[in-house]
């Protein structure tokens, strides 16, 4: 067949429109890419199929390739071409041979033939017709306005999901910001000497390890998110690993040391360590604990007293999972309570240490809320 059929409309085809509207360029040029497609169809073998060379339509209709492929995509996006590279409609809008066409010309022309009131019906004056193109081309425009309404509704919420994007990537800057203003100089330069002492020293005596700023931004994470800014928790970690000879470099034939932006580079890694997974699960005592804020300080300073008296291990071995429990107004001062991990701790305890204890903590507290008693208790 060397023709085919165009169709009523086709200059303003709805999904012709929205195509125009999407990759922005004339209707024009998206007509022409269409009736290209339309004669192509129309000579391939089968019918309706079609060959995409955008390269080759932009230069047979004067218009720009990347133009023609933005076209195209959109008719491949509206269902105006199936994958298969056809045309969707062109079963139900095209002949498939030159006799069907005859057939439907002759079987028109014998209607036209019939008697003269039908061909009178047919031919009144235009109220009919006339209202059956008005219904039609109403039905058309409000196809149209309501994909073009859709398609301007779709671009508004991909603006509006790009905006809360940046907004969401604004705020989590913001709150990475705040987070890392709650690390002073003076906590990173404490979670540096401890480090040093615990770890460096036993890698390096001669030389410490210093905070870089890609070292102070991993740190100051590792101390908010992992830590939960406890400086007890900060030294148990590097405890674990200055007990580690893997860590260390010491396992012959590993040839491998730790170093501090490893430590701190993930919590994975952090993970890893607290897990026992470089130490063969062989990690020194736990620090003792405290869950009342307002003594934190007092307690961390008692223990340091403890320390200076009778020794780090003596301090590990009788306070080791010891935890500070509660405190409570008695008469002019708090009372601390200790839970001790059994009976025989806490009368070893309270027979060499507990007045120690007292006394230190009188003194660390006495210009605040002045702590004046230590209560030794196990679990029932």
């Amino acid at each position: 067949m060397d023709w085919y059929r165009a169709y009523h409309g086709m200059p303003q085809d709805t999904k012709l429109k929205v195509v125009a509207h999407r990759t922005k360029q004339p209707m024009a040029s998206v007509l022409a890419v269409w009736v290209y497609l339309l004669d192509m169809a129309s000579q391939s073998n089968p019918r309706g199929n079609v060959v995409i060379d955008a390269e080759q339509i932009a230069v047979l209709q004067d218009l720009e390739t990347a133009d023609v492929t933005k076209i195209i995509n959109a008719f491949y996006e509206k269902n105006l071409l199936t994958p298969e590279n056809r045309l969707t409609a062109w079963d139900k809008r095209q002949y498939t041979s030159s006799t069907e066409r005859s057939k439907k010309f002759r079987a028109g022309g014998k209607r036209n033939a019939t008697s003269r009131n039908t061909v009178q019906r047919d031919a009144t004056p235009g109220n009919a017709a006339q209202r059956k193109n008005r219904e039609i081309k109403t039905d058309r425009d409000t196809d149209n306005r309501t994909e073009l309404e859709a398609d301007e509704d779709e671009e508004k919420d991909l603006e509006k999901n790009k905006d809360k994007k940046l907004r969401t990537r604004a705020e989590k800057r913001e709150r990475e910001r705040e987070k890392h203003q709650n690390c002073s100089a003076e906590t990173l330069e404490q979670l540096l000497q401890i480090w040093n002492a615990e770890v460096q020293s036993k890698i390096t005596k001669s030389h410490k390890a210093i905070l870089t700023t890609q070292r102070k931004e991993l740190l100051c994470k590792r101390w908010i998110e992992d830590f939960q800014q406890d400086i007890r928790a900060w030294r148990y970690y590097c405890e674990i690993i200055g007990n580690s000879e893997f860590c260390l470099g010491k396992v012959a034939g590993k040839g491998w040391t730790i170093d501090l932006s490893w430590a701190i580079e993930s919590s994975e890694h952090v993970a890893k360590i607290l897990e026992g997974g470089f130490s063969g699960g062989n990690h020194p005592p736990k620090a003792p604990a405290c869950n009342v804020p307002e003594v934190q300080q007092a307690w961390d300073a008692v223990l340091h007293a403890f320390q200076l008296k009778y020794g780090a291990a003596t301090c590990r071995s009788w306070l080791s999972n010891t935890v500070i429990t509660r405190s409570q107004w008695i008469c002019d001062g708090r009372v601390v309570t200790l839970l001790c991990p059994s009976k025989f701790s806490r009368e070893w305890l309270n027979i060499h240490y507990l007045a120690d204890l007292i006394r230190w903590f009188a003194d660390i507290t006495k210009n605040d809320a002045r702590v004046t008693g230590v209560e030794l208790i196990t679990e029932a």
